[in-house]
């Protein structure tokens, strides 16, 4: 989708991104946080208390206006979560560099760490369910048993009512598919072949998937696994909103919580019980802060640089970090309105998740419908992605319907970027915006070269459609007095995607009828074409004048025109390039309008 609607789609997107992004780093230190504040290892709860104590005992000496201000510091869980975030925000300022080999090493020993814990606490819930087959039975019946009659459950569920109660619930339990998402940060890093396209690297793309299918099938065992063992060996009411396992199920398990039915929890693992809670507390809290520190990273090496690629960013900006740093205080803040709450935030989060998901299944039945072109409209679409296509947008709807504050933020963001993306594209209008010029063939080179070694004083620039070279060859030399043996290069510009920023035209050079005519097409920007075009004729001997007709397009249309559509009011701007050119005064082209 070229030009400023497929630009525009993708801001959108990227305030999509963002808020995931923010939502994800706060969700995750909420995470961490409940963790921590709910763990009943005593020394550690002692310690909690004390320093919340000291904190409120702080807080009262504080102004009357000022205290009240910050009531929700009295929160330990906000007070823990905020200083989880601090710390992540450190530990990704120290792997400022990205993810590099040093935090790849970190990361594999953290993550080796928590899933082996977690494999012990899941692998001892399914080994003692198989000793034990009545417990799963039991559950079975009671899924399916509405009502009863005497000792034996009645059915009046099946398989399929049980289905469709599932793809209702589906926006609930899409919340199993945060951080899969994450894999975007992850795939720039993924190793190809020696001999792979750099257009199309096959090698790489197949290293690619399979990092998603392991990690999809790596969650999906996890997930239905943990799922069933928390559900049949914890009692319900622990696993309510106010519970001790709620939000923290495999910790209560390893912590060795009393267990439903009067099991002994050593009787499921002799390891579970405060010490080995505490192991996983921290392999757990190891990795939540990791993710956040992947979060910071992702969301600068992908947001900032995309945006300064079409010119809606500085690179002082970049050079300073300053978007980490406005994310950065952004997420104290969230942690702060939604006093670190995990359920509160649970809505907006699955907003940023499921909006990812949905472009990216948009994406790939547009890319399936274009690769599929002549074929018959029913053959060109594909069942499997426009069917996940269904499925996250309604569950994107059905999400944002029940919890708006998702999309509010994401609006926010959006909002935002738009204006200051236009503000920053209209005060980068002046850079020059060319990385070189591609030429068609070797003969439009070699003439290219000649014209910057020979005394070539004048270009006149033409439109594509518009006055025969011949008839602007006589008015231009009748108009502007040029002297019959003056010769003149004329250059015909052609306007590509105009959305774009940085631009690489393609030249041809010929003669015609004994005219020199360049050709350059894939121009983003008509006025910075023709700027690049006189500096490059004018490094070497006679230094020429770029003569433009005068135009009767109004001043503020000619400005809309050149900064939407990158061919308004050339004239002024080519004078303006080739002054703010970095090359000395003497090398400059003039410019005449007449």
């Amino acid at each position: 989708m070229p030009g400023w609607v497929g630009k525009v789609l993708v801001l959108v997107l990227l305030g999509f991104v963002a808020t995931d992004l923010v939502f994800t780093r706060t969700f995750s230190a909420a995470d961490a946080a409940e963790h921590l504040t709910r763990s009943p290892f005593g020394p550690w709860q002692g310690a909690l208390e004390s320093a919340c104590v000291s904190g409120h005992d702080l807080a009262s000496e504080l102004p009357e206006e000022v205290s009240s201000r910050a009531h929700g510091l009295s929160n330990r869980q906000v007070v823990v979560a905020l200083i989880l975030l601090v710390v992540g925000s450190v530990v990704a300022w120290v792997f400022g560099r990205g993810i590099t080999r040093g935090l790849v090493r970190v990361a594999v020993v953290a993550t080796g760490m928590y899933l082996l814990v977690t494999t012990i606490i899941i692998g001892s819930g399914i080994v003692h369910l198989v000793a034990h087959p009545e417990l799963v039975q039991n559950w079975h019946a009671a899924v399916f048993a509405g009502g009863s009659s005497g000792a034996t459950p009645q059915s009046t569920l099946g398989w399929w009512p049980l289905a469709l109660a599932c793809v209702v619930l589906f926006p609930k339990l899409a919340l199993g598919l945060s951080g899969y998402e994450l894999a975007l940060t992850s795939m720039p890093l993924v190793r190809g072949r020696p001999d792979d396209d750099w257009v199309y690297p096959r090698g790489r793309i197949r290293a690619t998937r399979y990092l998603l299918i392991s990690i999809a099938l790596l969650m999906a065992v996890l997930l239905l696994t943990s799922t069933l063992v928390t559900t049949i060996l914890i009692p319900a009411e622990a696993l309510a909103s106010d519970g001790p396992a709620a939000n923290r199920a495999l910790a209560y398990l390893a912590h060795g919580g009393p267990l439903a039915g009067g099991i002994e929890p050593a009787a499921v693992n002799p390891l579970f019980g405060p010490w080995f809670g505490v192991v996983y507390d921290a392999a757990a809290v190891t990795m939540l802060t990791l993710a956040g520190v992947t979060v910071m990273i992702g969301m600068r090496d992908l947001i900032p640089p995309y945006l300064y690629r079409l010119g809606m960013d500085w690179k002082w900006s970049q050079r300073f970090g300053l978007l980490t740093y406005l994310f950065t205080f952004l997420k104290l803040g969230v942690i702060y309105v939604y006093s670190a709450d995990v359920d509160s935030q649970r809505g907006a989060y699955l907003t940023g998740v499921l909006s990812i998901f949905t472009a990216a299944a948009f994406t790939a039945v547009l890319d399936v419908w274009k690769r599929r072109a002549g074929q018959w409209v029913v053959f060109r679409v594909s069942p499997l992605f426009l069917t996940a296509l269904v499925l996250f947008a309604g569950s994107t709807v059905v999400v944002v319907w029940a919890h708006p504050a998702g999309l509010h933020m994401t609006l926010w963001f959006v909002g935002a970027t738009m204006l200051v993306s236009m503000v920053t594209r209209f005060f980068r209008n002046t850079e020059l915006r060319f990385t070189g010029f591609e030429f068609a063939d070797e003969a439009s080179r070699h003439l290219w070269q000649d014209l910057i070694a020979k005394d070539y004083s004048i270009i006149v620039p033409l439109r594509p459609n518009g006055t025969p070279i011949a008839q602007k060859e006589v008015l231009i030399r009748k108009i502007h007095r040029i002297p019959a043996d003056m010769p003149v290069v004329f250059v015909q510009t052609e306007l590509g995607d105009a959305s774009d920023f940085a631009q690489l035209p393609r030249v041809r050079v010929c003669r015609e009828n004994g005219r020199v005519v360049a050709h350059i097409t894939r121009c983003t920007s008509v006025p910075h074409v023709l700027a690049a075009a006189a500096l490059e004729i004018a490094r070497e001997g006679m230094v020429p004048e770029v003569h433009f007709g005068w135009s009767s397009e109004h001043p503020l249309t000619a400005n809309l025109n050149f900064v939407l559509f990158g061919q308004g009011n050339v004239p002024w701007m080519v004078y303006e390039l080739i002054q703010a050119a970095d090359v000395p005064a003497e090398r400059k082209p003039r410019v005449v309008v007449g």
